[in-house]
């Protein structure tokens, strides 16, 4: 532990994601995102050895979930974004993906939420864009965030990047996330190991399992 200025800082991983002050985010582990991801098995079975000890230890787990808007209520920029992200033409050939109520907005059910678990809808690439994360993490007194799920170079990167303006301590599961594009996947572990304090899944059921 570091101090400067009377104000404590977090130096090793321990110190880092201690239980009594970490959230661990599952992003979008869906059927219509988590399934298409090269190493979905991988990931799938990492995340699940880590959850339980992340919830024995007190650790709060923290469920995100894509929820698309209806073509009626989205802007003009994010439909043309959809348009392209599908190689489409024309927003009527968007295909309907994580539509709420849907089986492929569902949470896979390896890795359904528990009682105690808290879910949030989103609608962007971005754990804080819309949503009440921010308030939730500061109402709980998190102050770092263990990020696994699905796309690297989408939600995972763009939430630690945003998370670390926010002020919060982001520490990337590098064999816990997964994309359908491992290029952009490869690019994006890249970027995170050089700034973040990116982790094992097994270093943490170490630390956890000891806490």
């Amino acid at each position: 532990m570091l101090e400067y200025g009377g104000r404590k800082i977090y130096d090793d991983l321990r110190e880092v994601v201690s239980p009594k002050h970490t959230g661990m985010l599952v992003w979008d582990m869906q059927y219509d995102i988590a399934t298409k991801a090269f190493n979905f098995r991988e990931i799938l079975a990492n995340i699940g050895k880590l959850l339980p000890v992340a919830r024995s230890a007190g650790a709060q787990v923290i469920h995100s979930q894509q929820t698309a808007f209806d073509l009626e209520n989205e802007c003009p920029v994010w439909i043309r974004q959809r348009m392209w992200n599908a190689k489409v033409d024309d927003p009527v050939k968007i295909p309907l993906r994580t539509i709420e109520g849907t089986r492929g907005w569902e949470i896979v059910d390896e890795l359904k939420p528990l009682r105690g678990d808290i879910v949030f809808q989103k609608h962007r690439p971005s754990a804080f864009v819309g949503t009440d994360l921010d308030l939730i993490l500061r109402n709980l007194g998190l102050e770092t965030l263990v990020l696994t799920g699905v796309s690297t170079e989408g939600g995972i990167e763009g939430s630690a990047r945003q998370g670390l303006n926010l002020g919060y301590y982001m520490v990337p599961i590098s064999d816990c996330i997964g994309s359908s594009d491992k290029e952009g996947h490869d690019h994006a572990v890249s970027y995170l190991q050089k700034n973040f304090n990116m982790s094992l899944s097994n270093q943490l059921i170490e630390i956890w399992g000891s806490s």
